[in-house]
């Protein structure tokens, strides 16, 4: 397993949410979610797709929902989106007294004028069925009615700080012992996003091995 696979953010706790009252709204999603759906707005970099994703793996674990294809791009959906989407409800709903969750990326992807009005109706429709998730870089590209669906979190990117502690378990996990002030320092000018993180730590561990063989 590639080193980034290896460390994608699994739980509420893996996840780095630069506004902590942000942070709690993802946090009750993961646990008692309310019944709104949630779309997480913001810059790339801001981690909505990985909180989108840990929202869906919590709820998955908590009610042991069996699932095949949870996670869509609303540019790849197209006009046949509910067949695509029923599909997979149906899949998870078996056996299963709660309602499916489906997350969809870059939901703005969906045309303003054909496609988002009707997915408007659809979520109307369904509340019943599925609970959404969806992000997007430009939450100005969603028509109104389709928006006002959605508790609307806007996210910022973290900042180098932010990151401390989830480097930290990520090093101690690669079994390195770095304390907190190696870590601080370590990322004092990192001005990037998670995947870029990522990057800088695997490069970390790798160098350190070297250096011990």
């Amino acid at each position: 397993m590639s080193f980034d696979l290896k460390h994608l953010p699994r739980t509420f706790d893996d996840l780095v949410i630069a506004d902590p009252l942000n942070a709690t709204v993802i946090q009750q999603y993961c646990t008692q979610p309310p019944s709104k759906p949630l779309l997480l707005a913001g810059p790339p970099g801001a981690c909505k797709t990985e909180a989108a994703r840990v929202i869906a793996y919590s709820h998955f674990e908590r009610h042991n929902i069996q699932h095949m294809h949870w996670e869509f791009n609303a540019a790849s959906l197209g006009k046949d989106y509910e067949a695509k989407i029923m599909a997979e409800v149906n899949h998870q709903m078996f056996a299963n007294p709660d309602r499916a969750l489906i997350v969809i990326n870059e939901i703005d992807e969906m045309d303003l004028r054909s496609v988002q009005p009707k997915f408007r109706e659809f979520m109307d429709a369904k509340r019943h069925l599925i609970r959404f998730v969806a992000t997007t870089n430009h939450k100005s590209r969603i028509m109104s009615a389709l928006l006002s669906r959605f508790r609307l979190l806007d996210l910022d990117p973290p900042s180098s700080t932010d990151w401390v502690l989830r480097a930290l378990s990520i090093l101690h996990a690669e079994g390195l012992n770095p304390d907190r002030q190696d870590v601080t320092l370590m990322l004092q000018s990192f001005d990037g996003s998670a995947r870029d993180l990522i990057d800088l730590i695997e490069e970390t561990v790798m160098a350190s091995k070297a250096i011990k063989q």
